[in-house]
């Protein structure tokens, strides 16, 4: 136990870490009824396109891959709520990548098998290759392969660090939220909407039906949200969505 700093100059330490943290995390206040508000808004609607999902996901479904799809969802949106913009994105990312995951997973049971025991994996890029090659995917007319591949790339600069992207702090007072730039709002819900495209369309892979037989609205608000007509039709044709 290192013993050249006294117990109370660390603990005088922490206090003024966390006072300058909370400083800078917006408050439920801010949220709710304050300045932050509108925005907060705009920013639940997308995550609450995975939320209705995950409500209406049928009892029967079960996949680990899913149930990390959707915590990393949540850790996300509280992140990013938070005002920690670069971990709010690396969630996402991860949502991204357990989408990839399950879709695999659901279709392979041997492979899943061995996974579960620790003897198969599979690198990024082959877990991705599945869904390019999956016959209802590959029949899609606006969302492709080289659209799936632009934003994985993307989110995947947050994860591995790349200086262009990444928000460099050096002191708590460094760290700002995104909803004090204009520009780093609309970055950020054009990430997420790019995103939930991407894992909403898998989870209808898994199951076409899976939002069978739910209120019309709540039907139609994913698809207005994360798809312009085009695609939408496109995507309940090709995949057969009920």
């Amino acid at each position: 136990m290192p013993i050249s700093l006294h117990t109370d100059k660390i603990k005088d330490e922490k206090n003024a870490f966390v006072k300058e943290l909370y400083k800078m995390v917006i408050n439920e206040e801010q949220l709710l009824e304050g300045m932050y508000n509108n925005e907060a808004i705009q920013i639940h609607k997308l995550y609450l396109t995975l939320y209705i999902m995950n409500h209406y996901k049928s009892k029967r479904f079960n996949s680990i891959y899913y149930d990390y799809l959707l915590t990393s969802g949540i850790e996300s949106e509280s992140l990013i709520l938070c005002g920690f913009t670069n971990a709010s994105i690396m969630q996402l990312r991860s949502t991204v990548e357990m989408a990839f995951k399950m879709l695999y997973f659901e279709f392979h049971p041997i492979e899943w098998q061995l996974h579960s025991e620790n003897q198969f994996d599979l690198r990024g890029i082959e877990y991705r290759e599945f869904l390019y090659t999956h016959p209802r995917f590959s029949n899609l007319k606006y969302i492709n392969r080289e659209y799936v591949e632009s934003v994985w790339k993307d989110l995947c600069k947050y994860t591995h660090f790349d200086i262009s992207v990444i928000n460099k702090i050096s002191v708590i007072e460094d760290m700002t939220n995104i909803f004090s730039s204009e520009n780093e709002k609309k970055a950020f819900r054009d990430k997420l909407k790019s995103s939930l495209r991407i894992v909403i369309l898998i989870l209808f892979l898994v199951d076409e039906s899976w939002l069978k037989g739910v209120e019309k609205s709540y039907f139609d608000y994913i698809f207005e949200l994360l798809y312009n007509s085009s695609e939408s039709s496109d995507l309940k044709i090709n995949l057969r969505i009920e």
